[in-house]
Protein backbone atom coordinates (compact mmCIF):
# COMPACT_ATOMS: atom_id res chain seq x y z
CA UNK A 1 0.00 0.00 0.00
CA UNK A 2 1.52 3.31 -1.11
CA UNK A 3 1.38 6.13 1.46
CA UNK A 4 0.83 9.44 -0.35
CA UNK A 5 2.66 12.22 1.45
CA UNK A 6 -0.33 14.52 1.99
CA UNK A 7 -3.34 12.17 1.99
CA UNK A 8 -5.09 10.30 4.80
CA UNK A 9 -6.18 6.68 4.35
CA UNK A 10 -7.12 3.46 6.14
CA UNK A 11 -6.96 -0.21 5.20
CA UNK A 12 -6.98 -3.67 6.77
CA UNK A 13 -3.78 -5.68 6.92
CA UNK A 14 -3.93 -9.20 8.38
CA UNK A 15 -6.88 -8.48 10.65
CA UNK A 16 -5.28 -5.32 11.95
CA UNK A 17 -6.62 -1.91 11.00
CA UNK A 18 -3.95 0.45 9.69
CA UNK A 19 -4.83 4.14 9.50
CA UNK A 20 -2.92 7.25 8.52
CA UNK A 21 -4.02 10.84 9.03
CA UNK A 22 -2.19 13.97 7.92
CA UNK A 23 -3.14 16.79 10.28
CA UNK A 24 -3.50 20.38 9.00
CA UNK A 25 -0.17 21.25 10.66
CA UNK A 26 1.68 18.62 8.61
CA UNK A 27 2.02 16.19 11.52
CA UNK A 28 1.46 12.58 10.40
CA UNK A 29 -0.29 10.05 12.64
CA UNK A 30 -0.16 6.34 11.80
CA UNK A 31 -1.78 3.59 13.85
CA UNK A 32 -2.19 -0.16 13.72
CA UNK A 33 -5.09 -1.36 15.83
CA UNK A 34 -4.41 -4.88 17.10
CA UNK A 35 -7.57 -6.39 18.57
CA UNK A 36 -7.00 -7.85 22.03
CA UNK A 37 -3.51 -6.44 22.51
CA UNK A 38 -3.03 -5.38 26.17
CA UNK A 39 -0.22 -2.96 25.45
CA UNK A 40 0.63 -0.20 23.02
CA UNK A 41 3.89 1.00 21.50
CA UNK A 42 4.09 4.69 20.61
CA UNK A 43 6.79 6.86 19.08
CA UNK A 44 7.42 10.48 18.16
CA UNK A 45 9.95 10.49 15.34
CA UNK A 46 11.43 12.50 12.50
CA UNK A 47 13.37 11.63 9.35
CA UNK A 48 16.45 13.52 10.52
CA UNK A 49 19.59 11.67 11.52
CA UNK A 50 23.32 12.03 11.76
CA UNK A 51 23.74 12.29 7.97
CA UNK A 52 21.85 15.61 8.07
CA UNK A 53 24.45 17.30 10.25
CA UNK A 54 26.90 19.73 8.71
CA UNK A 55 29.82 21.74 10.03
CA UNK A 56 29.03 23.18 13.46
CA UNK A 57 26.07 20.77 13.75
CA UNK A 58 28.22 17.61 13.98
CA UNK A 59 27.06 15.60 16.98
CA UNK A 60 23.74 17.46 17.37
CA UNK A 61 21.53 14.46 16.59
CA UNK A 62 23.07 12.36 19.36
CA UNK A 63 23.03 15.30 21.77
CA UNK A 64 19.31 15.82 21.23
CA UNK A 65 18.56 12.16 21.85
CA UNK A 66 19.95 12.71 25.35
CA UNK A 67 18.70 16.24 25.97
CA UNK A 68 15.03 15.64 25.20
CA UNK A 69 14.88 13.43 28.30
CA UNK A 70 16.38 16.18 30.48
CA UNK A 71 13.20 18.17 30.79
CA UNK A 72 10.64 20.66 29.54
CA UNK A 73 8.98 23.67 31.19
CA UNK A 74 6.42 21.20 32.60
CA UNK A 75 8.75 18.40 33.77
CA UNK A 76 12.35 17.78 34.76
CA UNK A 77 14.22 14.58 33.92
CA UNK A 78 13.20 12.88 37.15
CA UNK A 79 9.53 13.70 36.50
CA UNK A 80 9.79 12.04 33.08
CA UNK A 81 11.37 8.91 34.58
CA UNK A 82 8.82 8.72 37.39
CA UNK A 83 5.92 9.10 34.97
CA UNK A 84 6.96 6.09 32.89
CA UNK A 85 7.88 4.04 35.97
CA UNK A 86 4.53 4.80 37.61
CA UNK A 87 2.66 2.85 34.93
CA UNK A 88 5.20 0.06 34.52
CA UNK A 89 6.17 1.32 31.10
CA UNK A 90 9.48 1.66 29.32
CA UNK A 91 10.90 4.46 27.22
CA UNK A 92 13.96 5.01 25.12
CA UNK A 93 15.25 6.72 22.00
CA UNK A 94 17.07 5.64 18.86
CA UNK A 95 19.44 7.79 16.86
CA UNK A 96 20.22 6.55 13.37
CA UNK A 97 21.82 7.98 10.25
CA UNK A 98 18.48 8.83 8.64
CA UNK A 99 16.01 9.20 11.50
CA UNK A 100 15.59 9.84 15.23
CA UNK A 101 12.85 8.24 17.31
CA UNK A 102 11.60 8.64 20.89
CA UNK A 103 9.40 5.75 21.92
CA UNK A 104 7.61 4.02 24.76
CA UNK A 105 5.69 0.85 25.49
CA UNK A 106 2.87 1.01 28.02
CA UNK A 107 -0.41 -0.66 28.85
CA UNK A 108 -3.33 0.62 26.79
CA UNK A 109 -4.78 2.72 29.61
CA UNK A 110 -1.48 4.64 29.89
CA UNK A 111 -1.46 5.81 26.27
CA UNK A 112 -2.63 9.36 27.19
CA UNK A 113 0.32 9.69 29.56
CA UNK A 114 2.80 8.33 27.01
CA UNK A 115 1.64 10.67 24.27
CA UNK A 116 1.64 13.61 26.67
CA UNK A 117 5.24 12.87 27.68
CA UNK A 118 6.62 12.18 24.20
CA UNK A 119 4.97 15.16 22.52
CA UNK A 120 5.98 17.43 25.40
CA UNK A 121 9.60 16.26 25.07
CA UNK A 122 9.59 16.54 21.27
CA UNK A 123 8.05 20.01 21.07
CA UNK A 124 9.23 21.75 24.23
CA UNK A 125 12.71 20.59 25.21
CA UNK A 126 14.48 23.19 27.37
CA UNK A 127 18.08 22.35 26.40
CA UNK A 128 19.60 24.29 29.28
CA UNK A 129 23.32 24.98 29.28
CA UNK A 130 23.77 23.06 32.55
CA UNK A 131 22.03 20.00 31.13
CA UNK A 132 24.04 20.35 27.95
CA UNK A 133 27.35 20.39 29.84
CA UNK A 134 26.30 17.36 31.89
CA UNK A 135 25.23 15.33 28.89
CA UNK A 136 28.44 16.14 27.03
CA UNK A 137 30.27 14.23 29.74
CA UNK A 138 27.77 11.35 29.54
CA UNK A 139 28.08 11.13 25.75
CA UNK A 140 31.88 11.15 25.92
CA UNK A 141 31.70 8.25 28.38
CA UNK A 142 29.34 6.46 25.99
CA UNK A 143 31.78 6.94 23.11
CA UNK A 144 34.64 5.70 25.29
CA UNK A 145 32.61 2.61 26.18
CA UNK A 146 32.03 1.93 22.48
CA UNK A 147 35.75 2.32 21.81
CA UNK A 148 36.37 -0.50 24.28
CA UNK A 149 34.30 -2.84 22.10
CA UNK A 150 36.51 -4.01 19.21
CA UNK A 151 33.58 -5.34 17.19
CA UNK A 152 31.87 -1.94 17.48
CA UNK A 153 35.09 -0.20 16.41
CA UNK A 154 35.40 -2.49 13.41
CA UNK A 155 31.85 -1.78 12.23
CA UNK A 156 32.22 2.00 12.59
CA UNK A 157 35.46 1.96 10.64
CA UNK A 158 34.02 -0.23 7.90
CA UNK A 159 31.31 2.34 7.17
CA UNK A 160 33.92 5.10 7.01
CA UNK A 161 36.23 3.02 4.82
CA UNK A 162 33.50 1.98 2.36
CA UNK A 163 31.88 5.43 2.12
CA UNK A 164 34.81 7.82 2.58
CA UNK A 165 33.84 11.47 2.60
CA UNK A 166 30.12 10.65 2.48
CA UNK A 167 27.78 11.65 5.31
CA UNK A 168 26.64 8.02 5.66
CA UNK A 169 30.20 7.05 6.49
CA UNK A 170 30.26 9.19 9.64
CA UNK A 171 29.60 7.57 13.02
CA UNK A 172 26.03 8.05 14.26
CA UNK A 173 27.01 9.21 17.71
CA UNK A 174 29.69 11.63 16.59
CA UNK A 175 33.32 11.50 17.67
CA UNK A 176 35.14 12.74 20.73
CA UNK A 177 36.30 15.75 18.69
CA UNK A 178 32.83 16.70 17.36
CA UNK A 179 31.12 16.22 20.73
CA UNK A 180 33.71 18.42 22.43
CA UNK A 181 33.46 21.06 19.69
CA UNK A 182 29.69 21.45 19.28
CA UNK A 183 28.02 24.19 21.31
CA UNK A 184 24.70 24.40 23.08
CA UNK A 185 23.60 27.18 20.74
CA UNK A 186 24.39 25.09 17.65
CA UNK A 187 22.43 22.13 19.03
CA UNK A 188 19.51 24.39 19.97
CA UNK A 189 19.40 25.88 16.47
CA UNK A 190 19.49 22.36 15.00
CA UNK A 191 16.57 21.47 17.28
CA UNK A 192 14.52 24.51 16.25
CA UNK A 193 15.20 23.88 12.57
CA UNK A 194 14.24 20.20 12.46
CA UNK A 195 11.85 19.54 15.35
CA UNK A 196 8.87 21.10 13.61
CA UNK A 197 5.33 19.88 12.82
CA UNK A 198 6.20 19.15 9.19
CA UNK A 199 8.76 16.57 10.37
CA UNK A 200 6.84 14.98 13.25
CA UNK A 201 5.56 11.43 12.74
CA UNK A 202 3.47 9.78 15.47
CA UNK A 203 3.26 5.98 15.19
CA UNK A 204 1.15 3.81 17.49
CA UNK A 205 0.54 0.05 17.47
CA UNK A 206 -1.54 -1.89 19.97
CA UNK A 207 -4.98 -2.23 21.48
CA UNK A 208 -6.20 1.30 20.74
CA UNK A 209 -8.29 2.89 18.01
CA UNK A 210 -7.12 5.45 15.49
CA UNK A 211 -9.87 7.81 16.59
CA UNK A 212 -8.69 7.69 20.19
CA UNK A 213 -5.09 8.36 19.17
CA UNK A 214 -6.10 11.30 16.98
CA UNK A 215 -8.11 12.83 19.82
CA UNK A 216 -5.16 12.58 22.19
CA UNK A 217 -2.61 13.83 19.66
CA UNK A 218 -4.72 16.82 18.65
CA UNK A 219 -5.22 17.79 22.29
CA UNK A 220 -1.47 17.67 22.94
CA UNK A 221 -0.61 19.62 19.78
CA UNK A 222 -3.18 22.27 20.66
CA UNK A 223 -1.62 22.59 24.10
CA UNK A 224 1.86 23.27 22.70
CA UNK A 225 0.65 25.50 19.85
CA UNK A 226 1.48 23.08 17.02
CA UNK A 227 -1.92 23.52 15.39
CA UNK A 228 -1.03 25.73 12.45
CA UNK A 229 -1.04 24.95 8.74
CA UNK A 230 1.78 23.04 7.08
CA UNK A 231 2.71 20.30 4.65
CA UNK A 232 4.78 17.22 5.52
CA UNK A 233 8.38 17.54 4.44
CA UNK A 234 9.21 15.39 1.44
CA UNK A 235 10.76 11.97 1.88
CA UNK A 236 14.40 11.36 1.02
CA UNK A 237 15.33 10.64 -2.56
CA UNK A 238 15.83 6.97 -3.34
CA UNK A 239 18.04 7.70 -6.32
CA UNK A 240 21.38 5.93 -5.78
CA UNK A 241 24.28 8.29 -5.18
CA UNK A 242 27.74 7.87 -6.58
CA UNK A 243 30.23 7.32 -3.76
CA UNK A 244 33.96 7.48 -4.34
CA UNK A 245 35.91 4.24 -4.25
CA UNK A 246 36.41 2.80 -0.79
CA UNK A 247 39.65 2.72 1.15
CA UNK A 248 41.61 -0.49 0.62
CA UNK A 249 41.70 -1.24 4.31
CA UNK A 250 42.12 -0.14 7.91
CA UNK A 251 44.19 -2.02 10.45
CA UNK A 252 43.46 -0.72 13.95
CA UNK A 253 45.76 -1.95 16.69
CA UNK A 254 44.11 -2.52 20.06
CA UNK A 255 45.15 -4.61 23.02
CA UNK A 256 42.34 -7.14 22.71
CA UNK A 257 42.24 -10.92 22.80
CA UNK A 258 40.97 -11.47 19.25
CA UNK A 259 41.35 -10.08 15.79
CA UNK A 260 37.96 -8.66 14.74
CA UNK A 261 37.87 -8.87 10.95
CA UNK A 262 35.38 -7.30 8.53
CA UNK A 263 35.33 -7.51 4.75
CA UNK A 264 32.94 -5.00 3.22
CA UNK A 265 31.58 -4.02 -0.19
CA UNK A 266 29.63 -1.03 -1.42
CA UNK A 267 26.12 -2.36 -1.99
CA UNK A 268 22.60 -1.50 -3.12
CA UNK A 269 20.41 1.05 -1.36
CA UNK A 270 17.63 0.11 1.03
CA UNK A 271 14.74 0.48 -1.45
CA UNK A 272 16.42 -1.32 -4.35
CA UNK A 273 14.16 -3.91 -6.04
CA UNK A 274 16.91 -6.52 -5.60
CA UNK A 275 16.87 -6.19 -1.80
CA UNK A 276 14.83 -9.38 -1.42
CA UNK A 277 17.27 -11.41 -3.50
CA UNK A 278 20.12 -9.88 -1.50
CA UNK A 279 18.34 -10.80 1.73
CA UNK A 280 18.19 -14.46 0.74
CA UNK A 281 21.80 -14.41 -0.42
CA UNK A 282 22.84 -12.87 2.89
CA UNK A 283 20.96 -15.54 4.86
CA UNK A 284 22.65 -18.32 2.88
CA UNK A 285 26.07 -16.74 3.21
CA UNK A 286 26.10 -15.67 6.86
CA UNK A 287 22.60 -15.24 8.27
CA UNK A 288 22.41 -18.07 10.78
CA UNK A 289 23.88 -21.23 12.24
CA UNK A 290 23.26 -23.15 9.00
CA UNK A 291 24.92 -20.48 6.85
CA UNK A 292 28.04 -21.11 4.81
CA UNK A 293 30.25 -18.84 6.91
CA UNK A 294 29.10 -20.38 10.21
CA UNK A 295 29.45 -23.94 9.00
CA UNK A 296 32.82 -23.44 7.28
CA UNK A 297 34.58 -21.14 9.77
CA UNK A 298 33.09 -22.23 13.09
CA UNK A 299 31.64 -25.72 12.79
CA UNK A 300 34.03 -27.38 10.34
CA UNK A 301 37.27 -25.61 11.31
CA UNK A 302 36.69 -24.12 14.76
CA UNK A 303 38.36 -20.84 13.82
CA UNK A 304 35.83 -18.43 15.33
CA UNK A 305 33.03 -18.28 17.85
CA UNK A 306 31.12 -15.58 15.97
CA UNK A 307 30.89 -15.11 12.22
CA UNK A 308 28.12 -13.61 10.09
CA UNK A 309 27.24 -11.37 7.15
CA UNK A 310 24.88 -8.43 6.92
CA UNK A 311 23.44 -5.81 4.57
CA UNK A 312 23.11 -2.17 5.62
CA UNK A 313 20.82 -0.23 3.30
CA UNK A 314 19.98 3.48 3.37
CA UNK A 315 17.77 5.61 1.14
CA UNK A 316 20.42 6.15 -1.54
CA UNK A 317 23.41 3.94 -0.66
CA UNK A 318 24.36 0.79 1.19
CA UNK A 319 27.11 -1.65 2.07
CA UNK A 320 27.52 -5.36 2.72
CA UNK A 321 29.78 -6.86 5.38
CA UNK A 322 31.25 -10.20 6.45
CA UNK A 323 32.51 -10.50 10.03
CA UNK A 324 34.54 -12.99 12.06
CA UNK A 325 36.32 -12.79 15.40
CA UNK A 326 39.32 -15.12 15.57
CA UNK A 327 42.75 -15.50 17.08
CA UNK A 328 45.49 -13.35 15.58
CA UNK A 329 47.25 -16.33 14.01
CA UNK A 330 44.05 -17.63 12.39
CA UNK A 331 42.91 -14.27 10.98
CA UNK A 332 44.66 -14.63 7.56
CA UNK A 333 43.01 -18.01 7.02
CA UNK A 334 39.62 -16.65 8.10
CA UNK A 335 39.92 -13.83 5.56
CA UNK A 336 40.84 -16.36 2.88
CA UNK A 337 37.81 -18.51 3.73
CA UNK A 338 35.43 -15.56 3.67
CA UNK A 339 36.75 -14.54 0.26
CA UNK A 340 36.37 -18.13 -0.98
CA UNK A 341 32.72 -18.16 0.08
CA UNK A 342 32.13 -14.86 -1.69
CA UNK A 343 33.74 -16.18 -4.88
CA UNK A 344 31.75 -19.40 -4.63
CA UNK A 345 28.38 -17.70 -4.32
CA UNK A 346 29.22 -15.47 -7.29
CA UNK A 347 30.33 -18.36 -9.49
CA UNK A 348 27.85 -21.04 -8.37
CA UNK A 349 24.91 -19.16 -6.88
CA UNK A 350 22.82 -20.97 -4.25
CA UNK A 351 21.11 -24.34 -4.39
CA UNK A 352 17.37 -24.92 -4.22
CA UNK A 353 17.84 -26.52 -0.81
CA UNK A 354 19.71 -23.46 0.47
CA UNK A 355 17.02 -21.20 -0.96
CA UNK A 356 14.25 -23.14 0.77
CA UNK A 357 16.13 -23.10 4.08
CA UNK A 358 16.80 -19.37 3.86
CA UNK A 359 13.21 -18.64 2.88
CA UNK A 360 11.93 -20.58 5.89
CA UNK A 361 14.37 -18.73 8.14
CA UNK A 362 13.30 -15.32 6.85
CA UNK A 363 9.54 -15.85 6.73
CA UNK A 364 9.47 -17.58 10.11
CA UNK A 365 11.48 -14.76 11.63
CA UNK A 366 9.10 -12.19 10.18
CA UNK A 367 6.06 -13.93 11.61
CA UNK A 368 7.61 -14.12 15.08
CA UNK A 369 8.96 -10.57 14.98
CA UNK A 370 5.61 -8.98 14.31
CA UNK A 371 4.02 -10.50 17.37
CA UNK A 372 5.60 -7.48 19.10
CA UNK A 373 3.82 -4.11 19.24
CA UNK A 374 7.23 -2.40 19.11
CA UNK A 375 8.05 -4.15 15.83
CA UNK A 376 4.68 -3.22 14.35
CA UNK A 377 5.08 0.38 15.42
CA UNK A 378 8.53 0.48 13.82
CA UNK A 379 7.11 -1.01 10.62
CA UNK A 380 4.70 1.96 10.42
CA UNK A 381 7.58 4.34 11.00
CA UNK A 382 9.83 2.72 8.38
CA UNK A 383 7.06 2.85 5.80
CA UNK A 384 6.30 6.50 6.46
CA UNK A 385 9.80 7.95 6.58
CA UNK A 386 11.45 5.39 4.34
CA UNK A 387 10.04 4.03 1.11
CA UNK A 388 6.53 5.47 1.53
CA UNK A 389 5.13 1.96 1.01
CA UNK A 390 3.48 -0.14 3.72
CA UNK A 391 3.91 -3.88 3.26
CA UNK A 392 2.08 -6.47 5.31
CA UNK A 393 3.94 -9.56 6.49
CA UNK A 394 2.26 -11.66 3.79
CA UNK A 395 3.28 -9.15 1.10
CA UNK A 396 6.90 -9.19 2.28
CA UNK A 397 6.84 -12.99 2.30
CA UNK A 398 5.47 -13.04 -1.25
CA UNK A 399 8.32 -10.82 -2.44
CA UNK A 400 10.90 -13.16 -0.95
CA UNK A 401 9.09 -16.19 -2.38
CA UNK A 402 9.12 -14.66 -5.87
CA UNK A 403 12.92 -14.40 -5.94
CA UNK A 404 14.64 -16.74 -8.40
CA UNK A 405 17.97 -18.51 -8.02
CA UNK A 406 19.33 -16.55 -10.98
CA UNK A 407 18.39 -13.25 -9.32
CA UNK A 408 20.32 -14.23 -6.21
CA UNK A 409 23.43 -15.06 -8.19
CA UNK A 410 23.08 -11.88 -10.23
CA UNK A 411 22.86 -9.59 -7.19
CA UNK A 412 25.81 -11.40 -5.60
CA UNK A 413 27.82 -10.78 -8.74
CA UNK A 414 26.84 -7.11 -8.75
CA UNK A 415 27.57 -6.42 -5.07
CA UNK A 416 30.81 -8.37 -4.83
CA UNK A 417 32.20 -6.68 -7.93
CA UNK A 418 31.90 -3.29 -6.24
CA UNK A 419 34.67 -1.52 -4.31
CA UNK A 420 35.63 -3.40 -1.15
CA UNK A 421 37.59 -2.83 2.02
CA UNK A 422 39.17 -4.82 4.82
CA UNK A 423 38.93 -3.62 8.42
CA UNK A 424 40.60 -5.42 11.29
CA UNK A 425 40.91 -4.59 14.98
CA UNK A 426 43.44 -6.51 17.01
CA UNK A 427 46.77 -6.51 18.85
CA UNK A 428 49.28 -7.05 16.00
CA UNK A 429 47.48 -7.54 12.67
CA UNK A 430 50.45 -8.74 10.68
CA UNK A 431 50.02 -10.36 7.30
CA UNK A 432 46.40 -9.24 6.82
CA UNK A 433 45.11 -8.11 3.43
CA UNK A 434 42.34 -8.73 0.93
Amino acid sequence: MLLPLTESLAFTAEAARVSRTVLPSGVRVLTEEIPGAPSVAVAASLAIGSRDEAGIDFGSTHFLEHLLFKGTPRRNSKDISIAFDSVGGSSNAATAKEYTSYYARVQNSALPLALDLLIDMFTSAKIDQADFDLERTVILEELAMNEDDPEDVAHENLAEALLPGHELGRPIGGTEATIKAVTRDAVFEYYKKHYVPENLVITVAGGVSHEEVLKLVNAELDRVGWNGVGTPNTRRSQEPVSVQASEAGRLIKKDVAQANVLIGYQSIHGAHPDRYALGIMNTVLGGGMSSRLYQEIREDRGLAYSTYSYQQGYSDAGYFGLYAGSSEENAPLVIQLMREQVDRIVSEGVSQAEFDLALGNITGGLALRYESTIARMNRLLSAEIGTGEYLSVSEVMQRFQSVSLSQIQAVAGEVFARPSSLVAVGPKLTGLSL
